[in-house]
């Protein structure tokens, strides 16, 4: 059975298209479901499966019950971030999926997501997650009881305050994604591998290109033939882009990385600041 590949979202966004169309035409015989509010259906288009958000939210009611916020972002958007974990593995039950890979409204994909290579990449990466319903349901318990018992909580606070990216004006960021990596970490033979394959590279956040080449601050990304890559800095290799996360301000450039933006023969080379794909020799 072909992984499902999931995404939840409440909003009207214009963006939600560009990530549904890119999972869908990168796997043409992959069930892709989209779990929004009814004024995104418009969007489940060309086979997406629509499913209502609020079928499945009486399943997040504890978490909502013992949930602290400490983030700048509002309380309802980050409350929400831990909500659709609880609503996930609501819906894979109800439906008897095993494993699904999850993707937030931001990303494309550009690979099989049913490849060999993801079957050991879970939770590390929120918004490109391959989890299975047995870990979401200790996740989502973990989370649960993390913010119950004070002690538990603590600890959050404190590995988050070990995590400088989550830190801002001395303040904890308390997010899933600290809670995922925290959870991770009871799995001692779990290898981290921050998205980085022998033979492509599920991507971070396409404005951090620390290990890649880049432009004006994000990865460079090339088109070659139709393959997206980047050009690795150690060893001067092409990596193909198994998905691209194009987080925060960065939605805008997402509809020039689908069709019929994207070139299918040649070298290009996107341009942040033209909007447009140029070509290299």
């Amino acid at each position: 059975m072909p992984l499902p590949i999931v995404i939840i979202h409440r909003g009207d966004d214009d963006y939600l298209s560009y990530s549904l169309q890119q999972a869908k035409i990168s796997n043409p015989n992959t069930p892709v479901y989209l779990i929004g509010n009814g004024g995104n259906r418009r969007y489940a288009t060309n086979g997406i499966i629509y499913e209502m958000i609020d079928d499945y939210m009486h399943a997040a009611i504890e978490m909502t019950r013992v949930y602290k916020h400490i983030h700048f972002m509002p309380f309802e958007y980050n409350l929400f971030c831990f909500q659709r974990w609880f609503i996930l593995l609501a819906f894979m039950t109800k439906h008897q999926i095993p494993k699904c890979c999850y993707i937030d409204t931001d990303v494309m994909l550009y690979t099989d997501v049913n490849h060999p290579r993801f079957n050991n990449f879970t939770m590390e990466f929120v918004w490109t997650n391959f989890v299975d319903r047995q870990k979401l349901e200790h996740y989502c318990e973990f989370m649960r009881s993390h913010f119950a018992t004070p002690i538990a909580f603590a600890k959050v606070v404190q590995y988050t305050m070990q995590r400088k990216e989550h830190v801002r004006f001395n303040q904890p960021l308390i997010t899933d994604m600290v809670l995922a990596l925290l959870f991770l970490e009871q799995f001692k033979d779990y290898r981290f591998t921050n998205g980085l394959f022998h033979d492509g590279i599920m991507d971070g956040n396409i404005q951090q290109a620390t290990s890649v080449e880049n432009l004006y601050g994000y990865k460079k990304i090339y088109s070659i033939n139709g393959i997206l890559c980047c050009k690795d800095n150690a060893t001067g290799r092409y990596m193909p882009m198994f998905s691209l996360h194009f987080q925060g301000y960065m939605k805008h450039f997402m509809k020039f990385f689908t069709a019929p933006y994207l070139p299918q023969a040649g070298s290009y080379v996107f341009d942040y600041i033209s909007n447009r794909w140029v070509q290299f020799s």
